[in-house]
């Protein structure tokens, strides 16, 4: 069965973190992770800040090789950075135990985390690389997916909660649809691509609590 865990990791514990400043209007909102032959490369949005000044900070990190400026929008900016090969952070840690990344955010505080794991024994494997590694992780919630299926919402962040309904109700899930991804940004004030984000990431997380996830049926043609 698999398991969903969130947790929160300080801010300053992070080498991403350590780069967000102190204005508390600035966040980070990962996009998704993206394993390589030896490292990882976390794609991840920069909100309500300066991206130029956070990619200078981040690339005197010595866990990371490199950030990229991939694109910019009006509040913010995606960027992408490729880890040390012999950094031991969160990512790693969620990548070598198969993790899910459902969502991780940050602002001046903290990080917060939710992934899925496979079943219990990546779980804890994960929480002992933590330990290993003096990653301060504490966890938030642990929760099988069968005890998910009685809240059907699951884990969503307000955020995409939020994204969720309000696409809902305007008909962006109709056909045709009676409102554009363009039109759906510019009522959260947030990039296409964040609201795309939000959406992907809250649809992801309402299959995992509805327990489709876990049907044994592969074959769509059955």
């Amino acid at each position: 069965m698999s398991v969903n865990v969130t947790f929160t990791v300080p801010t300053q514990a992070c080498a991403l973190g350590r780069s967000i400043g102190d204005d508390p209007e600035t966040r980070i909102e990962i996009d998704r992770i993206v394993p390589t032959d030896d490292t990882v490369m976390p794609f991840f949005w920069v909100l309500n800040g300066e991206s130029d000044a956070f990619a200078s900070s981040a690339e005197r990190e010595p866990a990371i090789d490199h950030i990229t400026i991939v694109d910019r929008v009006e509040n913010g900016a995606l960027l992408s950075a490729r880890w040390n090969h012999e950094a031991a952070g969160t990512f790693r840690g969620i990548v070598q135990n198969d993790g899910t990344l459902l969502d991780a955010r940050a602002n001046t505080v903290e990080w917060e985390f939710s992934v899925r794991f496979a079943d219990g024994d990546r779980a804890a494997s994960f929480t002992q690389f933590c330990r290993e590694n003096e990653i301060p992780i504490s966890l938030t919630r642990v929760s099988g997916s069968a005890n998910r299926r009685g809240d059907s919402l699951g884990d969503m962040t307000p955020e995409q909660r939020e994204a969720m309904a309000v696409a809902y109700r305007t008909g962006y899930f109709d056909e045709p649809r009676r409102i554009t991804l363009d039109e759906l940004a510019a009522r959260f004030d947030i990039s296409p691509r964040a609201v795309a984000g939000r959406l992907r990431r809250g649809q992801a997380r309402l299959i995992e609590a509805t327990g489709l996830a876990d049907s044994t049926q592969t074959d769509p043609a059955k």
